[in-house]
């Protein structure tokens, strides 16, 4: 029998519900330098006071909380668990419990919007229409940052991650490139990017697909 898309979200707001602190620990207790990084460059781009949306804010750290520091953030999550977390450690942002592929904003209306390690547990059936709305919801010469997958994986399923199910789903690389590409998007850099030192669950290297692309003026 077959899996909906629902189902599928559902379970992974079930997941991180359940598990969301020992994911943190596992993996944001210390804050990789390579994901510093990326979020320094996300913000060196937006101007200031810029609106930013972040998909799968998870408990708020340490997105959210470092790009509150100068920009007005809304941080979305499909787990309310992890809301409520983000909600105590980053009291300067507005948080939403939301389905990510659910979200309905008006055209421009942020300066920046930055997904990592989020849209990879959406069903990869709804990336593109995603990508077509983040497209919409940013502003000329918006900001898009993203982790994706870094292999093609319809569906990815752990029983027993942290102690709960969880569902990830994307496509090759180079689809997703052109996914995006075809959204609108000028990909400034797409780059599989293994961040040293931290290893997955099963012992192999952390290895995403990093994207930073850009709406046009």
């Amino acid at each position: 029998m077959s899996i909906s898309p629902n189902d599928r979200i559902a379970q992974v707001a079930a997941g991180y519900d359940a598990v969301g602190a020992e994911y943190f620990s596992f993996y944001r207790a210390e804050i990789p330098e390579k994901l510093t990084s990326y979020i320094d460059n996300f913000a060196a781009k937006l101007l200031s006071g810029s609106s930013v949306l972040e998909l799968g804010c998870g408990n708020g750290i340490p997105v959210a909380e470092k790009l509150a520091t100068e920009f007005n953030v809304t941080g979305v999550d499909v787990s309310e668990k992890q809301i409520e977390r983000a909600r105590t450690n980053v009291p300067n942002a507005e948080f939403l419990a939301s389905d990510m592929s659910k979200l309905d904003y008006p055209s421009d209306s942020f300066g920046g919007v930055v997904a990592l390690y989020s849209i990879i547990h959406l069903p990869r059936e709804l990336h593109g229409d995603l990508f077509k709305s983040i497209y919409s919801w940013l502003k000329p010469g918006g900001i898009f940052l993203a982790t994706l997958n870094s292999t093609e994986s319809e569906n990815w399923i752990e029983e027993d991650w942290f102690g709960a199910p969880m569902y990830w789903s994307g496509y090759a690389p180079e689809r997703t490139k052109e996914m995006i590409g075809e959204s609108g998007f000028i990909i400034e850099s797409a780059r599989i990017e293994v961040i040293s030192g931290l290893e997955t669950t099963d012992g192999e290297p952390e290895r995403h697909l990093w994207v930073v692309a850009r709406k046009p003026n």
